[in-house]
């Protein structure tokens, strides 16, 4: 007796997403850098066309990347590529489902495409990762399909204030609704605007039925380490790589490489202090109170 396999559905892209739980996803922009972020030990890698920072500086439209240059990025490395979509631009997750991506995020670093909707991500047979800064935006992603969920923070900044925000808010609300009794769920699902199932799912599970990991500032191995210690499963890191070190491939390697050890061993300050060493100059932050309402990517979504 055969069977037929089943491909794409929740359950299974969910699993995919688990399959990241301790690791690093690194932002790349070439297929160097894919190589370089696996030599160091990068779970999966981000493929864009600049890194947040760049983004932020040179404003304008940003859109999904050039799917040759994903391509090549794929055709470089090992572990799972990822690709970023506007939010609403089902159009270019179609396409980078067509290319064979392993991840789509519907990222608010790229410019909105609509100012309504998110993409129906249950259409889509490609899991998808998307950004929340409180509970109620976590699960209305979730509902819509998202396999994973992290942290919005302010990407770009090398300023890791923000995803400390949002991660405390996150998991300070699944707290909140644990300690509601079920009758008042209905209630909190109205407030939260989110589905009813999954703030029951969250009130006897105590966590958010996808993974969650940290996104936005993440700049040194300290940083890593602090967001797991907060509670998060894992960590991306986008400028807060490639924007270090002055540039030197060196010495971004061996912050990489500093970066995946951390949230490894976020528990031991012995070693989180002898891999900090020697790591060369951090990229230069911003403080996020210098930036005006429109120049916060993390506002976008809803």
């Amino acid at each position: 007796m055969t069977t037929t396999p089943h491909t794409g559905t929740l359950r299974v892209k969910t699993g995919f997403a688990e399959m990241f739980k301790g690791g690093v996803i690194m932002d790349v922009v070439t297929a160097e850098h894919a190589r370089i972020a696996e030599a160091a030990g990068a779970t999966a890698v981000m493929a864009l066309e600049r890194v947040p920072a760049d983004i932020r500086v040179d404003g304008g439209v940003a859109r999904m990347s050039d799917p040759k240059m994903i391509k090549e990025i794929i055709g470089a490395v090992s572990i799972p590529v990822m690709a970023k979509v506007r939010i609403g631009h089902f159009v270019e997750a179609q396409i980078l489902q067509a290319l064979g991506v392993d991840f789509i995020d519907e990222s608010e670093v790229l410019t909105p495409a609509d100012e309504s909707y998110h993409i129906d991500k249950h259409a889509f047979t490609v899991p998808f990762v998307n950004g929340a800064k409180n509970l109620g935006e976590a699960l209305r992603r979730v509902g819509e399909g998202a396999s994973m969920i992290r942290t919005k923070g302010e990407a770009g900044t090398g300023n890791v204030v923000e995803a400390v925000r949002h991660a405390r808010t996150v998991l300070g609300e699944i707290r909140a609704i644990q300690a509601r009794p079920v009758e008042e769920l209905m209630t909190v699902a109205r407030d939260l605007q989110a589905p009813y199932e999954l703030v029951r799912y969250v009130h006897e599970h105590g966590k958010l039925p996808v993974v969650n990991f940290a996104a936005g500032g993440v700049a040194t191995p300290a940083d890593a380490a602090l967001m797991m210690h907060l509670g998060l499963d894992g960590v991306f890191v986008g400028s807060g790589i490639f924007k270090s070190g002055g540039g030197d491939l060196g010495q971004i390697e061996k912050r990489a490489r500093a970066i995946v050890k951390a949230v490894t061993h976020y528990q031991n300050p012995d070693i989180l202090a002898e891999i900090s060493e020697d790591i060369g100059a951090p990229m230069t932050g911003i403080n996020i109170d210098s930036l005006i309402p429109s120049e916060r990517l993390a506002e976008r979504g809803w």
